[in-house]
């Protein structure tokens, strides 16, 4: 009998002993493999974003933070990628796409979008959380109560004035402080707080009354109240309305005022974001003239808000009877000039015109420089100085910015004989600049002329220290004192070196800042109020004060024991106790 014996072939699921056997991955080993690729991607990118926040400190927070949301964007994408393909090898494919809809929807139900922050992060807060603001006022005094009333309070005036962009003497710094440092805050009160417009304008005060701009819907407004009590006095408006994604709406600049005299009565001159300029009386509102720069300019609207996109915010500089502001218009508008404009300010009219530079977002100034006072302007790409009466240039200085990139919105602050600083945020940093005047004396066959020559050098540059952004340089005893990419920093001018910094945990945002005599008056970008000793060898705050409840950018104003401040929302005076 014949036996066949079986197949010794081997199958495919069989091993042999020549060659390993081969395994299928079970969906468990599918699921753990992609959710581990997930966990790896998600720790890569926290210490990425770790990395790149440790920079942040001595580069830009505003560069850092976006590049930390690339980094971590990409690394979620990644992530998100890697759980879905776990969630379908365990049959559940619909499990990511659901619950991401579902963290969407639950986002959109608790948070709601309020604007971008200074480094131009999106903030949000709850929905459904409490950000009552007191209402704002409509009727002005003389409207609502007898036109006596209304001119009795006018009349009753304070001491105190703060009469321009960063006060008195455009400096952001007073020589006296009126008041003394709270223990607490219980020693502290609010002589009022009121809803008002939007913008980042401040208030500019003079004969008890406080005149600031704003937005109410589609009107431009300046607006004046009574200092003691918050009282609206007057309101004058046009139709116009600035608005910009990134900065927000309303009017960007302070008003500049002239106090009464017993020959003639207070003046305010006020410029709004879309170029409109006033002439007011102080006691009333009345309209003493009024100009459109971007009618003078040979723009349209659309023109001037495409070429300076954060809205016109040069303040009014009043000096030797000129009103002088930022012009701007095409480059080949016409050989007066765009870089600054002169106006009469008892008539309007226009007396000078000067400069070949489209304009920044910075207010002229006056200082001394090379031994002559002349007008000092931060253009888009450079800086300027200008002869008063004239407006001649006499020196310019590269200082590099786009109107719509890389701004230049600081103003040049002086620092010494013949010396300034200037600074700039996305990582620009800050610059000394020396003006030297030479005498060019030439002979001819007729007579012998002399003629003058400006120089401006720099004598040093940091990209470390004084990375201000739309916050301005406070200068005292050889140190300045200014917010640095958010941080509080103490600067030696002499040399440049950074005395101290605020902690990065404490750091106020991009907020501002004035100097009172020894005391650095601090608003904070998230709404508090900060006093800080301007002490050069350390940083020592002295009092935190809970203040406004909204993003600030505008400029506290100092008259007496009051601290002015306000936002977009809201407007308070802090009275401190009296010194």
């Amino acid at each position: 009998m014949t036996v066949t014996p079986p197949d010794s072939t081997p199958s495919d699921s069989e091993p042999t002993g020549f060659e390993p056997a081969k395994t299928v991955p079970t969906k468990v080993t599918a699921v753990r493999r992609h959710v581990l690729k997930a966990l790896v991607a998600l720790i890569a990118g926290i210490i990425v974003v770790g990395l790149i926040q440790s920079r942040a400190h001595e580069t830009d927070y505003q560069k850092a933070l976006l590049q930390s949301l690339a980094a971590g964007g990409i690394a979620l994408l990644f992530v998100f990628y890697q759980l879905q393909r776990a969630s379908s090898a365990a049959a559940k494919a619909r499990l990511v796409p659901a619950s991401c809809l579902a963290l969407i929807v639950a986002a959109g139900t608790l948070l709601r979008f309020e604007s971008f922050s200074g480094e131009m992060v999106p903030r949000f807060s709850w929905r459904f959380g409490n950000h009552e603001t007191p209402a704002l006022k409509v009727t002005p005094l003389a409207e609502s109560d007898s036109g006596e009333l209304a001119v009795e309070a006018q009349s009753s005036t304070e001491e105190g004035s703060w009469l321009e962009f960063l006060g008195n003497d455009r400096t952001g710094v007073m020589p006296e402080r009126e008041f003394e440092i709270p223990n607490s805050v219980d020693e502290i009160t609010r002589r009022w707080d009121i809803g008002i417009g939007e913008g980042w304008s401040s208030f500019a005060v003079a004969d008890g009354i406080a005149v600031t701009l704003e937005q109410r819907g589609e009107m431009e407004c300046v607006t004046a109240y009574r200092l003691s009590d918050g009282q609206l006095l007057w309101l004058v408006e046009h139709e116009a309305n600035h608005f910009q994604a990134l900065g927000g709406g309303g009017p960007r600049s302070t008003p500049a005022i002239i106090p009464a005299t017993e020959l003639s009565p207070g003046r305010v001159y006020a410029q709004g974001a879309t170029g409109t300029v006033w002439c007011l009386q102080l006691t009333d509102g009345e309209v003493l003239w009024k100009r459109d720069l971007i009618e003078i300019a040979g723009w349209t609207i659309e023109e001037s808000e495409q070429a300076i996109s954060w809205g016109r915010s040069g303040s009014p500089l009043i000096v030797d009877n000129l009103c002088v502001l930022p012009l701007g218009g095409p480059a080949s508008a016409s050989d007066e000039g765009r870089s600054l404009i002169a106006l009469d300010p008892a008539t309007g009219e226009t007396v000078w015109r000067s400069g070949d530079q489209q304009i920044s977002y910075a207010s002229a100034m006056t200082m001394t420089l090379g031994g002559k006072r002349q007008i000092v302007s931060v253009n888009e790409a450079d800086i300027t100085g200008h002869d008063i009466e004239s407006g001649e240039v006499l020196w310019s200085f590269p200082w590099e910015g786009k109107s719509n990139s890389g701004a230049n919105c600081a103003a040049a602050m002086p620092a010494g004989e013949n010396q300034f600083l200037i600074g700039k945020g996305y990582g620009g940093g800050s610059s000394l600049i020396q003006v030297t005047r030479f005498e060019n004396t030439s002979n001819t066959s007729d007579a012998s002329t002399e003629t003058e020559t400006f120089i401006a050098e720099e004598l040093w540059h940091s990209s470390r220290v004084l990375k201000t952004k739309f916050n301005h340089t406070l200068v005292r005893d050889g140190v300045a004192y200014g917010l640095s990419n958010g941080a509080l920093q103490a600067v030696d001018i002499e040399s440049g070196e950074r005395l101290w910094e605020q902690s990065r945990r404490d750091r106020l945002g991009q907020g501002q800042a004035v100097l009172v005599e020894d005391v650095l008056v601090v608003q904070g970008e998230e709404g508090e109020v900060v006093l800080v000793a301007a002490d050069p060898d350390d940083y020592r705050e002295l009092i935190r004060i809970p203040a406004l409840q909204h993003k600030t950018w505008n400029i506290p104003t100092v008259v007496d024991n009051l601290i002015l401040v306000r936002n977009a929302h809201q407007a308070i005076a802090l009275e401190l106790p009296q010194r």
